[in-house]
């Protein structure tokens, strides 16, 4: 097998042939997130179909940390997005709480909870969120800092991978399947929930203007 070399004067990031190409930056910060999110997600999708089909522990064993690391990524961009969208705080909070949440799946959970619990109708949503809750602190637990999957080492130069420890990519790809489809959902009733009072509101204040002029004889 011959091996290529780097070539003089080659650039690593070009335009090609159409597909072979990606196309990044365009459209709006909102297609910005979804490109991100849904990359991440089905990237790591297929790399636990084919770890899984090659039979290899060499291949289950190295695909383990990309796999790992895109969910992750997955999960905590879906929950910004949703905070970000959906929050009613101003710009500037937003700012100052997404610098402190940093990449704590935790922390981010405990910000969209109260958003997701305005919603909920039923006893049985009240118990999904506490499924969900489950699965986020679980995750959490087992990568506080983003760390695990992305580095062999800390910044004080120990393991990040301290102790012998096994993973079910295929149970792994289910759990994060679910807890997709439940973020999916919450972004569609936040949606809703959110031009429905858009509507109310405009209905207000359009109520208020009329009386104003019937007041002054308009």
């Amino acid at each position: 097998m011959s091996h290529s070399w780097p070539q003089k004067g080659e650039k690593l990031f070009k335009a090609g042939d159409y597909y072979q190409i990606a196309h990044i930056g365009w459209g709006s910060i909102d297609s910005h997130f979804h490109g991100y999110i849904r990359g991440y997600k089905e990237a790591a999708d297929d790399l636990v179909e084919l770890a899984i089909k090659s039979k290899r522990i060499a291949i289950l064993d190295t695909y383990v940390f990309p796999i790992t690391f895109l969910y992750r990524q997955f999960l905590e961009l879906s929950m910004k997005d949703i905070y970000l969208n959906y929050s009613e705080h101003s710009v500037e909070d937003k700012v100052k709480n997404i610098k402190r949440i940093s990449h704590n799946l935790k922390a981010i959970w405990n910000e969209i909870k109260p958003l997701i619990q305005e919603g909920c109708t039923t006893s049985d949503d009240g118990e999904m969120i506490e499924v969900v809750e489950d699965y986020i602190n679980q995750f959490h637990e087992f990568d506080k800092s983003s760390f695990r999957f992305r580095y062999p080492i800390n910044k004080n130069l120990s393991p990040t991978l301290d102790k012998e420890d096994r993973i079910d990519l295929l149970n792994l790809k289910q759990r994060i399947n679910e807890l997709g489809s439940f973020f999916s959902g919450v972004d569609g009733q936040l949606d809703a929930n959110k031009e429905s009072k858009y509507e109310q509101q405009k209905e207000f204040i359009e109520l208020i203007q009329q009386n104003m002029w019937d007041e002054v004889g308009y």
